[in-house]
């Protein structure tokens, strides 16, 4: 995948627009997997479909308030697939550990970012907020995904 230069001309592929969602409604989760279902409250599906830049480079960045009902640890991260279809195609990057954490009885909002290379220019992916908890009843609201190509 070409790096775009100093002096390169930018094509509209180069730069496909950046896409966001955000799921303000909040729910309750037991399960220790990454998953999409809740035991309570009102869940909304936070995912975006997007197209890769030329590079094969995008940054999903996430965000989102957590909290736990015990002193175990409430998380999400993104699950990237390939295809226009969410949750479904080809995974690209499995659901890890790597999204924003915290481990307490108060809410906290954090957020990450991660660099996802190696993806086909041109192509069309799908990528989608996961959510667990370590232990006891995890809390998750106002969750935001924004996915944008990277030079």
């Amino acid at each position: 995948m070409p790096d775009l230069l100093a002096g390169t001309t930018v094509l509209a592929l180069d730069t496909p627009p950046t896409q966001s969602a955000t799921g303000d409604s909040s729910f309750d989760a037991t399960s220790t997997s990454y998953t999409t279902t809740a035991t309570a409250g009102s869940y909304s599906e936070v995912a975006v479909v997007f197209v890769a830049p030329t590079t094969g480079r995008v940054k999903w960045t996430l965000s989102g308030r957590l909290i736990n009902s015990a002193t175990g640890g409430a998380l999400i991260t993104c699950e990237v697939r390939e295809g226009a279809t969410i949750g479904a195609g080809t995974i690209v990057e499995s659901a890890g550990d790597r999204g924003p954490s915290h481990y307490g009885a108060t809410f906290a909002r954090s957020g990450t970012s991660r660099l996802l290379t190696g993806l086909t220019p041109g192509s069309t992916y799908n990528a989608r907020v996961l959510h667990r908890v370590t232990a006891g009843t995890g809390s998750f609201a106002l969750r935001e995904l924004i996915v944008e190509p990277c030079t």
